[in-house]
């Protein structure tokens, strides 16, 4: 660096001689210690509370005892592992080849067990069913008059109504009796009167028609107070009464004796 006296002047030519300058501050005197500055919050922005210093962590040098350590664990975890699954595997092939070797004999011994099983339960069975039996036929034995009575009397009802229904139902029925009951006459009586109910009156001349009739010789009489199906026939001196519930019970009466009797037998 040249330095000239110029007027009064120093003068640097070199640019690199140049020196930096720093700002220079005056030392800090301050108490490090200082309390923390009283507040109306009791807060002063410009303290720091006093932490210890941290430790810095040693470093992690990997010695021979870890690695043998790390090795060791290794092994012990290993043969854990191979023995459960050795276990695991021996385990499940024992079994299936003790299944493989008891099924001949559980399915034989089963077999048999379920065979005197059924049997048993279908020896119960038949007893419980001849048990039953035997009871839906001891009301039968022990029937005494008045139930059979009773019995009669409901079939007779249903007798007569099933012959009503019929009679009702069916003109051939009154037909035919008309025709059996003028045949009872004597041959030589011709002009007949014949007594029916309304309906039954009807239906013998649409039947016949009221030609035929007259050739017939037959005088036909409606009469409503008697029933359907009876007949009242008069030719002469001779009458012959055809009344419908005393055909029932002439026929229920000789069903009854035929019944009785073969019950006695």
């Amino acid at each position: 660096m040249s330095i000239s006296k110029k007027r009064g002047f120093i003068r640097i030519t070199d640019e690199s001689e140049l020196q930096k300058t720093n700002i220079w501050e005056s030392p800090d005197y301050s108490d490090p210690n200082k309390p923390a500055r009283e507040t109306a919050f009791n807060y002063d922005p410009s303290w720091t509370p006093s932490l210890p210093k941290e430790e810095e962590p040693e470093e992690f040098v990997l010695t021979e005892e870890i690695i043998e350590q790390i090795k060791q664990g290794a092994y012990n975890e290993g043969l854990m592992e191979g023995q459960e699954f050795g276990y695991k595997e021996g385990l499940e092939k024992g079994q299936a080849e003790g299944f493989e070797a008891g099924k001949p004999e559980g399915y034989q011994v089963g077999y048999d067990e379920g065979i005197a099983a059924g049997q048993a339960e279908i020896q119960e069975r038949i007893q419980q069913l001849i048990a039953m039996a035997d009871k839906f036929a001891e009301p039968l034995a022990l029937l005494d008059s008045q139930v059979e009575k009773q019995l009669i009397d409901m079939v007779l009802a249903l007798t007569k109504e099933v012959v009503h229904v019929e009679v009702k139902t069916n003109p051939q029925v009154i037909l035919d009796t008309v025709r059996e009951s003028v045949e009872t006459l004597p041959v030589t009586e011709r002009e007949i009167n014949i007594a029916l109910n309304p309906e039954d009156h009807q239906r013998i001349i649409d039947a016949y028609g009221e030609e035929a009739l007259a050739q017939k010789q037959w005088t036909l009489t409606a009469e409503p107070s008697m029933n359907l199906g009876d007949i009242n026939i008069q030719a002469s001196d001779s009458k012959v009464s055809y009344l419908l519930e005393e055909r029932i019970k002439s026929v229920l009466n000789k069903f009854c004796g035929v019944n009785r009797h073969q019950g006695n037998q």
